[in-house]
Parts: structure tokens; C-alpha cells; sequence
């Protein structure tokens, strides 16, 4: 197996018990959609009833229309074809070869002749499992040919979309309310290929759970009745060879299982790491060309691409060895009817219009039991896909139920307290160390550091995207664990050092915060953040589009946004990641002056620039993960030979 690119799935290896697992897990989102499954169930059913009188309708042209043979009672026929041979009887062979084969084609038009068809959107070329997602979501599996096969096979794509459609959008929304840690392990690459390319497994095993065992029952079952009740006093050596076709397909094809779930597994993470070469390549392109890389990771990206095609190779080898097998079974039991036929011919028990409806059965049950065969082998591809996908969804994420919910009063004294708190990476790097410190209302603390000293960490934990590893935070006299997260950021405003804005309007990136509030609250939070002159000047305003990152708005342009969209929210508690460390002087005394003018209740601000902290009421230096030195900006300033007063006389030189 290759190697795997997934940081957070790191086990990859799936065993019988965890597979059978994983099949029963999927058929949960298949009973929302019952309605449309009990439709698929009653189609196929239809398709067989309609479809079953069909080889006997060739016997009636080949024995009574061609050999022009008598209709007699003691002739091998099934029950059912009795009204119909009654009609026949007083009527010239060509008047039966006629009304048979109008009927014929009357049956075709609703049911077509072959068994199986299996339609796709044919939205993408290629082998790659990446490149054959939406196929995938938008294929299907009919009995028929005809008019019902058609009905059936929009019941079955629409049945497959729903689940998918479904499916993505549960991962999705579990995937948004991840930790901030697990986020920042987890590569895009990797989590767009889980939602997008292997979510269709999940309505690929509801298919292949219910649907598709309830066809093959119904086939096997119909045709071995019917063969039993026609041919079982005369040819029984028919039936009993059709069964054990079933059987010996069985016992060969099913070994393949775990070899075609290890090939799976490898293709899927192949996929994964040429999705995640692809991102990362196209999001460093700049740096890249100004390095002189390309060449370098054009490489890198063709040797993904090809061990991707490699890995794709060796899953569609497996299925073709279960095909091959298959086939080769049909041919030796096909060839060993044949000769039961003849001889049945020769001896006078069988006729030659038996020929093609023993023949049509005994396709039929090969179909079947290639069916039956791979139908475990198969779900060995869903399950590797289907693992994935539920992994996410079993991820721990910030929406579990967490106990002693209690209501927030921001308006009250007590302000936000960390204890003793610590912070360590799951990779063992520690972050911050026994962080003790009180902010108290209306006031403003500046956090303050060299780079890697932990200042965002420690901001991070105010809104719970990381939880300490140690210590604890107190909001008005509330431990934060005891908070729900969604409660807890109703009252945070939370501005990130790395912009975050949305492909969409101007007004609807401001709105995400606040959507009720009014166009003018809009352009006072725009003209406090020194937006609203650049967005006015845009061609539509407020309803200007930013494209994806930002599109062609400036660094400045973009971080003004996010505080304006940050002081619309209006929350209690205000958290500024370097808030002005793109915007000119003028701006940022703008923004200083809007912050000391704000209803916050407390802010915090990340900063290296001396015009945005001096002003604060409390300064926190960080070094190493501890905070060194407190105190108001004079204070620091007159500590002889303090580390606050050196950091800033290098940031001013």
C-alpha cells in the first residue's frame, strides 16, 4: 500500500468485522428514503412478472410458428402461458408467429430483452476514482431495458443522489465544527476528496444491501421455479446445473475479497495524495515560480498522478479477475446445457424452441450469480470509501452535547480569567505555560510577543477552538468548558491574522456575524474599520462580489473587512489577531479610537505595532509560552533593561 497522506486517519487497514460494520452503519441513510426505495422494490418486481413470460414466447415462434408443430396440452409450457396458448391453438402458424411477436415487442417496449443496465452522467473521462466522483452519484441499475427499465433507472439515480446529496452534507457540516487542532492537521486535499469523490460509496451500499439482493433473489427464485416446473420431470439434470453454477461462482470469486479491498484502500489514498499535491501546488504557485521550483513540482505532482493511475490500474485488475472467472464458469456451464439440450432434442424430451429459453434462463442465472459474487467483492471498494467517510463523521467535533449548561451575563465584574493554563501540541510541542491572568471589564489587553511565543494560541482559547491541556478559563465566573461553544461565540467577535472571506458580496461577508443588521450600522462598522471609502468606490458597492481569497482586494482591503465585519457583530468580547498590520497610520488610529468608543466588554489584541498597543489598559508580554512581564506601556517602558522595552526599541529601529 502506498504511503498515506491523511495526518488525522492515519489506520487505514479494515478488517471482515470492521467492513460488515461499516456496510450495516451505511444503511442508515437509506431508510429516510423510504419511499423512494419502496418504489425501486415494487419496479423490480413489475420487471420480473412483465419479463417472464419472454423465452417462452421464442419457444411459441420457433415450434408452433417455424416447425409449425401442433399446440398440444402434453407440450412443456409453464402455467401461466396456458390463456395465451389456448388463443393460439385454433390458429394458423403464421397468425401465430404474428400475434407472438406482436406481443413480443409489445413486452420489449416495456421491459427490453437483457437483464442489467447500468447507466452513468458520463461527467468526466478517465480511470482515476478521482475524476469519476459525479459519475458516481449520478449512476444507476435497472433489470430492464424498455419503458419500466427507464422508470426504474430514474428511481434508482434519484434514490443514489439523494443519499449522496445527503451524505456530503452531513460530512460538510461535520467537518465546519471541527477543533481548531484537528483542522489544522487535516489536508484540504484529503478532506475535498472524502465529500466529494468518496461519499457515493454510501448509496453504492445501499443499493448493493438491498436493492440488489432482492433482484437476484427474485431472478434465481423465478427461473429455477420455472425451470423445475417445466423441465424437473424431464430434464432435471437443467435445473440442478443452474443451481450449481450459482454455488461454484460463489466459492471462486468470493477469496477476492480482501485483495480487492486493500487495492481500494490503496487507490483511495493515492487519490487523496495527488489531490493534496494539486491544492498545495496551485495555493504556493507564486513562490513556487519566484524559486524557480516548477519543474521541481511538476515532478512531484506526476509522480502523484501516476502512482494514482498505478493504484486505479491494480482496483480495475482485481474486478476483471472476478469477471473473467466468472465468465469462464458461464462458459463451461453453458456449454454442458447445450449438450443436455441436444440430447433432450435427439431423444425426443425436448424441443428446438426449448433451446433459446433454456438458454436465456441459464444467462439470466449467470448474470445472477456474477452478481451474487461480486456483490460481496464490490462492497469491498464501497467499504474502503464508506470507512472514510465515516471516520469524519465519528471525528470528535465542537457540537457534542457538554454537560452543566449554564447563561452567560457579560455585563457583570468578573470579566475573563485564565488560570495556570497550558497548552500542548498533540505533536508534544508546548505552546504556553501556566498562564495566569485577569482581564476585567470595559478593558482592553494587548497580548504582545516575538513570533512563536504563543499569542494566538492563548487568543484561540477564549472562543474554544483549542481547550487547555491544562488550567482553566473563567467567564463571569463560569469555567468556559461548561459553556456551550455556540453560546460561548454568540458573545466573541474574532478577527484571524489570516483574512477569511467568502466568495460572495460585499454585504453578505459583513452580514455573516449580524444578518439582521441595518445597511446603515453597516457602513458606521465599515467607516470605524476605514472600509467604507475602497467599498463605496467598488462598481456595485455593498454588492460588489469578492472573488475566492479575496479575489483582487488588497491585504489591507481585506483585513479592514474582516474588523468591520467583526465591530458589526456588536459582541461583548472583541479578539484582534494583528488587527493593523496592513493598514496605513491613518486607519489604524481610525480603528484604535473605534475600539476605545466600542460597547465591547473586553478586547484583546495581538500586535507587534507600538501605535496600536501603547494605548492599551494592560500589556501582556509572552516569551516562550509564559507570560514575562504585565503592566501598562509607560510601566514596561521604565523596567531597566525589561523585555518589553528591548522588543520595542527593535521594532522601532
Amino acid at each position: 500500500m502506498t504511503s498515506y497522506h491523511d495526518r488525522i486517519d492515519i489506520r487505514t487497514d479494515i478488517d471482515n468485522r470492521e467492513t460488515l460494520s461499516i456496510l450495516g452503519r451505511s444503511l442508515y441513510w437509506l431508510w429516510p428514503q423510504g419511499k423512494l426505495l419502496g418504489t425501486r422494490l415494487f419496479l423490480v418486481v413489475l420487471v420480473f412478472v412483465v419479463g417472464l413470460p419472454l423465452p417462452w414466447f421464442l419457444k411459441i415462434v420457433v415450434d408452433h410458428g417455424v416447425q409449425q408443430l401442433p399446440i398440444q396440452n402434453e407440450m412443456l409450457y409453464p402455467f401461466f402461458m396456458d390463456p395465451l396458448l389456448n388463443f393460439l391453438s385454433v390458429h394458423s402458424p403464421l397468425d401465430v408467429t404474428l400475434y407472438t411477436l406482436l406481443l413480443l415487442a409489445f413486452i420489449f417496449l416495456l421491459v427490453g430483452y437483457s437483464g442489467n443496465t447500468y447507466l452513468e452522467a458520463n461527467l468526466a473521462e478517465g480511470a482515476d476514482v478521482a475524476t469519476q466522483s459525479e459519475n458516481k452519484v449520478s449512476a444507476g441499475f435497472s433489470s430492464a431495458h424498455g419503458l419500466l427499465g427507464f422508470l426504474d433507472l430514474s428511481v434508482a439515480i434519484r434514490l443514489s443522489q439523494k443519499i449522496t446529496h445527503e451524505v456530503r452534507a452531513a460530512l460538510f457540516s461535520k467537518m465546519s465544527r471541527f477543533h481548531l487542532v484537528a483542522l489544522q492537521q487535516q489536508r484540504s486535499g484529503d478532506a475535498m476528496f472524502r465529500v466529494m469523490h468518496d461519499t457515493p460509496a454510501i448509496a453504492g451500499i445501499c443499493h448493493a444491501l438491498t436493492v440488489n439482493p432482492f433482484t437476484m433473489v427474485i431472478s434465481v427464485a423465478l427461473n429455477l421455479w420455472v425451470l423445475w416446473m417445466v423441465y424437473g420431470s424431464t430434464a432435471p439434470e437443467l435445473v440442478w446445473l443452474g443451481f450449481t453454477a450459482i454455488i461454484i461462482t460463489l466459492i471462486l470469486t468470493s477469496p477476492l475479497a480482501k485483495w480487492m479491498r486493500t487495492a481500494s484502500q490503496a487507490s483511495r489514498s493515492s487519490g487523496s495524495a495527488t489531490l493534496d499535491d494539486l491544492e498545495e501546488g496551485l495555493k504556493q504557485v507564486s513562490a513556487i515560480q519566484s524559486l524557480g521550483g516548477v519543474k521541481q513540482e511538476q515532478g512531484k505532482f506526476r509522480n502523484a498522478s501516476r502512482e494514482s493511475f498505478k493504484q486505479s490500474l491494480v482496483l480495475v485488475s482485481v474486478k476483471n479477475v472476478v469477471i473473467w472467472v466468472a465468465d469462464n464458469i458461464h462458459l463451461i456451464f453453458q456449454t454442458l446445457g447445450f449438450w443436455i439440450i441436444f440430447n433432450g432434442i435427439i431423444d425426443g424430451t425436448l424441443t428446438l424452441g426449448d433451446t433459446p429459453v433454456i438458454l436465456r434462463m441459464y444467462s439470466l442465472l449467470y448474470e445472477t450469480s456474477l452478481q451474487f459474487g461480486q456483490i460481496w467483492i464490490e462492497q469491498q471498494d464501497n467499504a474502503a470509501a464508506a470507512r472514510r467517510v465515516l471516520f469524519m463523521l465519528d471525528h470528535e467535533a465542537e457540537d457534542r452535547i457538554e454537560s452543566n449548561e449554564k447563561r452567560l451575563n457579560l455585563g457583570s465584574k468578573e470579566g475573563i480569567q485564565f488560570k495556570d493554563v497550558s497548552f500542548t501540541y498533540p505533536d508534544g510541542r508546548q505552546a504556553l505555560k501556566a498562564i495566569s491572568f485577569h482581564a476585567l471589564p470595559k478593558e482592553t489587553i494587548a497580548i504582545v510577543g516575538t513570533t512563536g511565543a504563543g499569542k494566538t494560541t492563548l487568543a484561540s482559547m477564549i472562543p474554544r477552538f483549542i481547550d487547555p491541556s491544562s488550567g482553566s478559563i473563567i467567564i463571569d465566573g463560569i469555567d468556559i468548558v461548561d459553556i456551550t461553544k455556540s453560546q460561548l461565540r454568540q458573545e466573541i467577535a474574532y478577527v484571524f491574522q489570516e483574512h477569511q472571506l467568502l466568495s460572495d458580496t460585499v454585504e453578505a461577508n459583513l452580514r455573516i456575524g449580524n444578518p439582521s443588521a441595518s445597511i446603515e450600522e453597516l457602513k458606521i462598522a465599515c467607516k470605524q474599520a476605514g472600509a467604507l471609502d475602497f467599498i463605496e468606490s467598488m462598481p456595485n458597492g455593498f454588492s460588489s462580489l469578492i472573488e475566492r481569497g479575496g479575489g483582487t482586494l488588497s491585504t489591507g482591503q481585506k483585513q479592514r473587512i474582516s474588523i468591520a465585519r467583526a465591530l458589526l457583530r456588536g459582541a461583548s468580547i472583541l479578539v484582534l489577531d494583528e488587527p493593523t498590520a496592513a493598514l496605513d497610520p491613518e486607519t489604524e488610529s481610525s480603528l484604535v479610537k473605534a475600539i476605545d468608543e466600542s460597547d465591547n466588554n473586553i478586547t484583546i489584541i495581538i500586535a507587534h505595532r507600538l501605535s496600536t498597543i501603547r494605548h492599551a489598559d494592560r500589556i501582556l508580554f509572552l516569551e516562550g509560552g509564559e507570560i514575562v512581564e504585565e503592566g501598562k506601556h509607560e510601566d514596561l517602558m521604565a523596567l531597566p533593561d525589561g523585555r518589553y522595552q528591548r522588543f520595542v526599541h527593535l521594532a522601532s529601529s
